[in-house]
């Protein structure tokens, strides 16, 4: 069994009328145990930097959906910067989150502020949302050079067999899914929780000489994880956020 100890020391020789000292130590254990947390993720960097222009992007720290549910994770975060008014703020997903770029305001609900030097150590619960579901049926009379496209992948038949063409789908790499195949049924997963509109065939498009299809229907439903974080920082030029998890 893993050990690992986090402890904290407040001191202060003139912030209250006496002096403060005091100092709390815990061992990170798993959820409901008293076994030790034994996975994490080591300590790492990550910089932003933005055009002086642009607009300074929310960005996705953690996602839920890479570690358990409801587990008794910790996540340390430090802002490693230097200048005293340069900060990052930490913001959490919601039940009403929505996919955010640069409007934090949305969705998202602000933890707080670490300014230059600053650090925070984390509960994290990592509860993620449900991943979008979705069947492709390759249908009806299609040919050799028809094409389907979806997610900016364009596949081109290479024969008129529609189980063929639908193995053809399914060994296409899509950036935002990952598919499997029965037959002439293509299942498309998203790779992470979302709560986008449904797919519907104006996004996964099918067009053929002929009368062939590829009918889309949904079956099970996305919403968002609620509990993915997010940072943003206050300028455009370069800050460094120092960062690691804890977890089951």
């Amino acid at each position: 069994m893993a050990t690992t100890t986090a402890t904290i020391t407040l001191a202060s020789s003139d912030l209250l009328t006496d002096a403060l000292s005091f100092s709390t130590t815990a061992e990170l254990t798993k959820a409901g145990s008293s076994t030790g947390v034994d996975q994490a993720i080591g300590l790492s960097r990550k910089t932003l930097t933005y055009g002086s222009s642009g607009v300074i992007d929310t960005e996705v720290l953690l996602r839920s959906d890479d570690f358990e549910d409801d587990k008794a994770n910790k996540v340390y975060i430090k802002n490693t910067s230097a200048t005293p008014a340069e900060f990052f703020t930490i913001y959490l997903t919601g039940d009403r989150a929505t996919e955010v770029h640069g409007n934090a305001d949305e969705g998202l609900t602000e933890i707080g502020r670490l300014y230059a030097g600053d650090w925070a150590f984390l509960p994290w619960s990592a509860n993620s949302g449900t991943k979008e579901t979705f069947t492709v049926t390759i249908a009806n009379t299609w040919a050799s050079g028809d094409t389907f496209e979806f997610d900016g992948v364009t596949v081109v038949a290479a024969d008129s067999t529609l189980n063929n063409i639908a193995a053809q789908i399914d060994a296409a790499q899509y950036p935002n899914w990952v598919t499997s195949v029965s037959s002439a049924v293509v299942t498309f997963v998203s790779r992470y929780s979302r709560a986008d509109l449904e797919i519907d065939t104006s996004e996964a498009v099918s067009t053929t000489a002929g009368d062939g299809t590829g009918a889309v229907a949904t079956t099970v439903e996305g919403t968002r994880s609620k509990s993915d974080l997010y940072i943003k920082p206050s300028v455009h030029t370069g800050m460094t956020l120092e960062y690691m998890v804890f977890h089951e």
